[in-house]
């Protein structure tokens, strides 16, 4: 039904001003949007021209409001957009807000083709937020939803925006009530204390890829620190650059660069960074870290700080004179076949005349061969004993940044973009000795210019962008190797030409340091005239268009264009005067176009090599370290080791062990013929539990005890599902069909459980005895049920009739309500286990598993309608699990299994999040979509964003929903289950998983409609989303844990009340 407007109705106008003022508090004056001016007009709110399309229309409406009598209404024609901004709120910069709303949508639906980016409906943003990032989204046909989103500030001074159709178009209107921007003390909200590793007093969390690692104190120390938080990514990134130097034997390529950088590099840096360099080592080893079965040592760690340096050698010995080889520039329309470590970064630094505030911008770009590049994702904050504290960008166990963005208390911000390479001095200091250096110790653009010259190597040649936010200053310092050039706003700017505005892009711009490269071979002339590239030309164009507004959204809108972004590129930086003040910048994890890289056979960008990952585009995160460090430092020691609440011990089968111990010489052999189609179940089931039987461990019993469960486990919730699609059937009433198929499917089942039970309670000498008589009697001629019981009562000398039929005649399954009592009696502790059952009750047999003393006791229970049992032990019992094997078939909430998706994938939803690494969670989809379809159904199952899923269609189509733990809307609906989601974490069956490695897949019953399905696709990382569905796992049946993209646990859930918490 649509809403009828009954409020003042006004156009948009691109030339609306903002009315009203901000009211006291952070709050945006007229949160409520109760307040209307007399022409109209919403008071503290107006259009934003830029993100609003013609015909778009804004409303003060009085037909809905969440609270009050008001909201503010967006509506546009057809496809288009609409915005609207707040007056000013006054921030702290670095602290951490909560932005928050509730959104009323109908037809909300943005374009489902949009990408790059992916468009979204309703939401909320900032108007200091880069387009990657907003509030949960709102779609559909949706009642009032509240929205959030955390962030740290990056301006003093900001505004609120709400969105209809973001990043894109959407149709449909959308309402806006109770916006408000409040202070967040708490940490934990935006880092679980769980997701914190500490060492020290460093640590290590985890923000959207990136992995950012505070230490501090004596070199030695902080470097341990280091290495103890960041040891297995060491050891992967070494072993990748083994394969790049010799991919056919990996060991002996590190080797190598371990040889030439210790001959060549290590005697040459400062004791301050080689006693880094070896408490990097030692954190690294103590943490485990091994690189081919040998502990990772200090040549390790200065080889992989050295290899950008190294990297140059060849290029710096063509140009030192007696080399054998050269290379001359290239005219412009040949730069697209530079290889793409020669574009290794694009920068710039604006200030004074060019930025919005006169203040400084400085952004810059990191370009990579994608196979290593993935891993220069660390972002390390450094508290030395002795210099200024430092922030920079690198690579696991980097001392310097390498990538080259660095940011210090005293105000400076460097960056670099490499040019080609000069000469090499041999008896200098290296790049990264002396870059590091400055990033510590120097107070000035200066102070960067001296210590970078200071017993210069040449390695690398670099265009090194720097920015003094005391002064308002920005310079480029072009270091040769003999000659250097310094251009600094405050002086003369040519060759640029653009006032308050330096670039840098690879491209030597200087003719005395382009003299440093004729030494060539065959004394051949060298061009030594400056060509621009098309960088050049791009950043001057982003120039003249913004000359006196740039500011970090410019900035972020720049880095989001081509050329100045090129296919390698791995990541985006920004920051401004205001952010720098407090260390915070804007890190974009990903190529900042948003596409990402993914794995390709004779890629040069990111090539097949063993180990490659995908680089994936997660969006900006806000880096705040210093008071990311208060506050982690304050909870410090009441921080959460991530534990395991439920660790099993292994079982203790005791005598029951004999149970479990099959003889494969004592199977049935030959086949029985039915007399009747009645007797399917034992047809079906004698040769279903002969598979079970012959397929168990047959070294340890306990091993095969698990398997066994898992197998009853897997049948029983086939049974239950089975029927909730089908409805039930006797055993008996079995018949051909070809409409359904639990005709057959269920009397075999209940068949294989009349035959376990039968085991059960005959042991396994007499049921054997049993089923080998029945075999060779009917072998080949047919039986009747009769037949079997009268065999099985003559061979076991037992009445059994009763006890085989009650699987056979009745539908259903038994209904056990199991109760527990503990007692202490002389010393020891009773086990008062009471079950109690729906008649008409069963005879039954079944195990229990009891924990007391850190061991799983397992003990046999017999029950005869309802039964008490008691049980005693040495140590006080702390939880019971009843059934624990699955050896009877029990209804269960969550009876769904992954090979459903099979039995009914016409009616799947694949659902990803919208929340946040929306580009990311998109493509992983359409991934896992063609996946999907590829290995079995041949049809493409919808792609649907979480915002958009109405009640309707998530009540009448089974869901399939993916995402990091935080991201996706339906990650929110999972009442009544044990499965709790938040940032980085997650909490499942008493445990709590918050390493990035973790995810989880899991088959619910749908939340909308507990007869449809919900498949869960959850990780703590993007990365590790990509590995749980980059390929199919046919045998996952209800639940599974992944690390590293492994499955490394599953299982089916347990009725809810048959474990029992005794603590």
């Amino acid at each position: 039904m649509q809403p009828t407007a009954r409020g003042v109705m006004f156009t948009i106008l691109l030339t609306a001003a903002i009315v009203g003022s901000a009211d006291d508090g952070i709050d945006p004056a007229n949160a409520g949007f109760e307040k209307v001016a007399p022409d109209g007009a919403v008071v503290g709110w107006a259009l934003l021209p830029g993100a609003t399309t013609d015909g778009a229309s804004a409303e003060a409406s009085t037909d809905f409001a969440h609270t009050g009598v008001g909201s503010l209404g967006l509506a546009v024609r057809g496809h288009g957009s609409a915005a609207v901004e707040s007056a000013p709120v006054t921030l702290e910069v670095g602290k951490l807000y909560r932005l928050s709303g509730w959104i009323r949508t109908e037809g909300a639906v943005s374009d489902a083709t949009s990408k790059y980016p992916t468009a979204v409906p309703a939401v909320l943003t900032m108007a200091s937020f880069p387009f990657t990032n907003h509030s949960s989204a709102v779609g559909g046909d949706s009642d009032w939803t509240r929205v959030e989103s955390l962030f740290f500030a990056t301006r003093k001074e900001d505004r609120v925006r709400l969105h209809l159709g973001h990043n894109g178009t959407t149709r449909g209107k959308a309402w806006f009530d109770d916006v408000s921007v409040e202070r967040v003390d708490d940490i934990t909200e935006y880092i679980p204390l769980e997701t914190v590793r500490w060492s020290g007093r460093g640590f290590r969390y985890d923000d959207r890829g990136w992995i950012v690692v505070h230490i501090e104190g004596e070199p030695y120390e902080r470097g341990r620190q280091y290495g103890s938080l960041v040891p297995d990514e060491i050891v992967s990134y070494i072993g990748k650059l083994g394969v790049l130097a010799n991919e056919a034997d990996p060991e002996a390529g590190w080797n190598r660069l371990r040889f030439e950088c210790d001959t060549i590099f290590l005697r040459t840096y400062d004791e301050e960074y080689l006693r880094e360099m070896k408490g990097i080592a030692d954190g690294a080893a103590s943490a485990g870290a091994e690189a081919w079965g040998r502990e990772i040592d200090l040549v390790d760690i200065v080889t992989l700080n050295s290899v950008v340096d190294l990297g140059q050698l060849e290029d710096a010995i063509t140009v030192t004179p007696h080399a054998l080889t050269g290379e001359a520039f290239v005219a412009p329309d040949e730069e697209i076949g530079i290889a793409p470590e020669k574009h290794s970064c694009s920068a710039f630094a604006a200030t004074g005349p060019a930025t919005a505030t006169g203040e400084v911008v400085f952004g810059q770009i990191f370009m990579w061969n994608g196979y290593t590049g993935v891993h220069w994702n660390v972002i390390t904050d450094v508290v030395p004993s002795e210099g200024h504290r430092l922030v920079y960008h690198t690579f696991p166990g980097g001392i310097h940044s390498g990538a080259d963005f660095y940011l210090n208390e005293a105000g400076i911000i460097i960056g670099e973009t490499t040019v080609s390479q000069t000469p090499w001095e041999p008896d200098s200091t290296p790049q990264s000795n002396r870059i590091r250096k400055a990033a510590q110790y120097a107070s000035s653009i200066d102070d960067v210019e001296r210590i970078l010259w200071d017993g210069n190597n040449g390695m690398y040649t670099n265009d090194w962008p720097i920015a003094d936010i005391k002064t308002g200053e920005v310079a480029i310092l072009l270091l040769g190797t003999h000659s250097k050039k310094l251009w600094r706003t405050g002086e003369d700017m040519a060759p640029f030409g653009t006032p308050g505005f330096l670039w840098a892009n690879n491209n030597n711009r200087d003719p005395e340091v382009r003299k440093e490269y004729l030494a060539q071979p065959h004394d051949r002339p060298y061009d030594l005239m400056f060509s621009p590239w098309n960088r050049d030309i791009a950043f001057n164009e982003f120039y003249e268009s913004n000359a006196g507004k740039i500011d970090a959204i410019a900035a972020v809108d720049l880095w989001a264009t081509s050329p100045i972004n090129r296919a390698h590129a791995c990541d985006g930086k920004i920051t401004t005067t205001e952010m720098a003040e407090e260390m915070v910048f804007l890190a974009h994890h990903g190529k900042v176009t948003l596409r990402e890289k993914f794995p390709t056979k004779g890629w040069r960008y990111l090539p097949d090599l063993p180990g490659a990952e995908p680089h994936l585009t997660l969006g900006y995160a806000t880096i705040s370290p210093i008071w990311v460090n208060e506050r982690l430092q304050e909870l410090r020691l009441e921080s959460v080791k991530t534990g395991d609440g439920r660790d099993e011990a292994e079982l203790d089968l005791g005598d029951l062990a004999d149970e479990l111990e099959i003889d494969r010489a004592d199977l049935w052999r030959r086949t029985v013929f039915p007399a009747s189609p009645a007797e399917s179940w034992f047809i079906s089931g004698s040769a279903a539990y002969w598979r079970i039987l012959d397929g168990l461990d047959d070294d340890d019993p306990s091993v095969a005890a698990e398997e066994l469960a898992e197998l009853m486990a897997e049948i029983s919730v086939r049974y239950l599902y089975t029927v909730s699609r089908e409805g039930d059937l006797a055993a008996l009433e079995a018949h051909r069909a070809y409409d359904r198929y639990g005709p057959y499917l269920l009397p075999r089942i209940k068949g294989t459980f009349a035959l376990h039970q039968l085991r059960l309670l005959l042991g396994n000498e007499v049921f054997f005895e049993v089923m080998r008589s029945v075999h060779q009697r009917f072998a080949e001629r047919e039986m009747t049920t009769a037949d079997f019981i009268a065999v099985a009562e003559e061979v076991s000398g037992r009445e059994l009739g009763g006890f085989i039929r009650q699987w056979l005649e009745r539908e259903g399954l038994p209904e056990m309500r199991p109760s527990v009592e503990v007692r202490s009696k002389k010393g020891q502790w009773q086990l008062v286990v009471s079950v109690d059952q729906e008649e008409p009750a069963y005879t039954l047999v079944t195990h229990l598993a009891v924990t007391a003393g850190g061991r799983r006791i397992v003990k046999r229970m017999e029950l005869d309608g309802d039964t008490e049992a008691v049980f005693t032990f040495d140590e006080r019992p702390t939880e019971v699990v009843f059934n624990v094997f699955d050896d009877v078939p029990v209804r269960r909430r969550a009876f769904y299994a992954w090979r459903n998706f099979i039995d009914d994938f016409h009616s799947t939803l694949l659902v990803y999040a919208t929340a946040s690494r929306i580009e990311a969670n998109h493509t992983l989809a359409r991934r896992w979509q063609e996946l999907v379809a590829d290995t079995y159904v041949e049809i493409l199952p919808p792609l649907v964003k979480d915002a958009e899923i109405d009640a309707e269609a998530a009540a009448t189509h089974d869901l399939m929903v993916m995402g990091t733990t935080d991201d996706n809307y339906l990650f929110g609906h999972l009442e009544g289950t044990d499965i709790e989601m938040e940032r980085g974490v997650f909490r499942f069956r008493g445990r709590t998983f918050a390493e990035p490695d973790d995810g989880l897949f899991a088959v619910l019953p749908n939340p909308f409609n507990p007869d449809k399905v919900l498949y869960l696709i959850a990780a703590n990382s993007a990365k590790e989303l990509y590995l749980m569905t980059s390929r199919y796992e046919r045998g996952i049946p209800s639940w599974a844990l992944f690390k590293g993209g492994e499955i490394v646990e599953q299982g089916y859930f347990e009725p809810e009340s048959y474990v029992v918490d005794l603590d």
